[in-house]
């Protein structure tokens, strides 16, 4: 299978007359009306409450994350991104000192100033498990001496920070807590690495089965919301003795006191459970499956659509990031030119190199290097040339065979690459005018 472009001349962005380039910021797809239409991802923006960004970690979740809350502003959206551990790059580029769980305003002014058509500011926040865990325990349990016997277990602070599952589980609270809030329009959540991606979808679940199985409550019963434990489970009983020789008789008199405290409120930890699963369920949540172009981030990704859908969660686009954007085109005309010069080159006897090199010193400019030089530079130029437009076809034929074989029914929008990734509010802003503005792979013409 084979991946041809249009040939048509593309018309010249401005400061680029007659070069036939995209813009800076234009997404993998030149044509003619590509920068025009408007992503799947803009019509999320005016339906949904909720975007959840998901994807394997190192391809760019939180910076696309951010570049959403960006878009969002632009069409009059109040929009909080949640980040669960942002990197201070990203912190930098939108203009703050460092992430923090208290809510922190990029006010409009400063994205106007940075060249983005914003009609409101955009707020960022990062998940604090432990202080979130706090909250939640203070809202589930029904009187204060329970919760600070709870707080006061050394098993708590192990559970709230380290527990498989928690940062997840607190992630989606935090999420439930924003919504319920009625503060924002739209909430970008950014989740950890697709590692955890499961726990993150299944920790409500597992919390709401663990809390309604009747062999465990009946375990609790004894010492339910004292915090302590007596009789057969009390320190120094048969049954910690035994215990003991498997393992910690302390740790697990802790677990049974920390439980045994929290186990007043179940059926309020319970319902929470059952909200949030609700809130992923709604009609005003989407997720957005984020992945590179690498085969590693492509099967991580389509692991997670096909989990997500098969837990009758809404998927709204896959996002692949980096995408090599040179045409297609170019990759001719590349290697025509490194032939030529090579070609010259070879052609150049040592004689005229001699020659070429002494006129040089002759002239006195020391500054410009001998022509056999310049010659090889302009090779070398050629050929990293000539190797990114390979790249570019590659991403191209990448793309088109993932959208015929497995993403048909979904969107597939490509992000181009960049150099670096956005250091300031500016290039977020080219970021953000991409995902919103961008037709991915409208016109490409798959043949055989």
């Amino acid at each position: 299978m084979g991946v041809r472009l249009a040939k048509e001349p593309q018309p010249a962005a401005a400061g680029e007359a007659g070069t036939g380039r995209a813009p800076l910021g234009a997404a993998a797809d030149s044509g003619p009306q590509a920068a025009s239409v408007p992503t799947p991802i803009a019509a999320a923006m005016r339906t949904r409450r909720v975007l959840v960004v998901v994807g394997a970690g190192g391809v760019g979740k939180t910076t696309l994350s951010a570049a959403l809350g960006l878009a969002a502003s632009t069409a009059g959206k109040r929009a909080l991104v949640l980040t669960v551990d942002p990197a201070r790059r990203l912190a930098n580029a939108l203009g703050l000192q460092a992430f923090d769980q208290h809510t922190q305003v990029i006010p409009c002014e400063a994205l106007r100033a940075a060249g983005i058509d914003a009609q409101v500011g955009v707020e960022v926040a990062m998940l604090d498990i432990q202080s979130t865990f706090d909250r939640v325990v203070t809202r589930h349990v029904n009187n204060a001496a329970a919760a600070r016997a709870i707080m006061d277990n050394p098993f708590y602070r192990t559970a709230s920070t380290a527990l498989a599952g928690s940062q997840e589980y607190m992630a989606i609270e935090r999420l439930a807590e924003v919504v319920a809030s009625g503060d924002h329009d739209l909430i970008v959540l950014d989740t950890p690495p697709s590692a955890h991606a499961l726990d993150f979808l299944e920790a409500p679940q597992r919390l709401i089965d663990l809390f309604e199985n009747r062999a465990f409550r009946a375990l609790l019963r004894p010492f339910a919301g004292q915090g302590t434990t007596s009789g057969m489970f009390a320190r120094g009983s048969l049954v910690m003795r035994g215990v003991g020789r498997f393992t910690s008789a302390d740790s697990f008199h802790d677990l049974l006191g920390f439980f045994g405290a929290l186990s007043g409120g179940f059926d309020s930890w319970v319902a929470r459970g059952r909200e949030v699963l609700a809130l992923l369920r709604s009609e005003g949540t989407a997720f957005l499956v984020v992945s590179g172009t690498d085969d590693a981030s492509r099967d991580e990704a389509q692991y997670l659509l096909d989990r997500l859908r098969q837990d009758g969660l809404a998927v709204e686009a896959w996002l692949v990031n980096r995408v090599a954007t040179a045409h297609v085109g170019v990759l001719g005309e590349a290697e025509a030119l490194a032939d030529h010069i090579g070609t010259a080159l070879q052609a150049q006897t040592p004689a005229q190199a001699v020659e070429g090199a002494a006129s040089h010193a002759t002239a006195g400019d020391a500054g410009v290097a001998p022509a056999v030089d310049v010659d090889r530079r302009a090779e070398r130029l050629a050929r990293a040339a000539l190797a990114m437009a390979r790249i570019a076809d590659r991403d191209r034929t990448l793309l088109a065979a993932l959208r015929q074989r497995r993403a048909r029914d979904l969107p597939l929008i490509a992000v181009s690459r960049r150099e670096v990734e956005p250091a300031d509010l500016g290039e977020l802003g080219q970021l953000a005018a991409e995902l919103a503005t961008t037709a991915a792979l409208s016109p490409l013409e798959v043949h055989r």
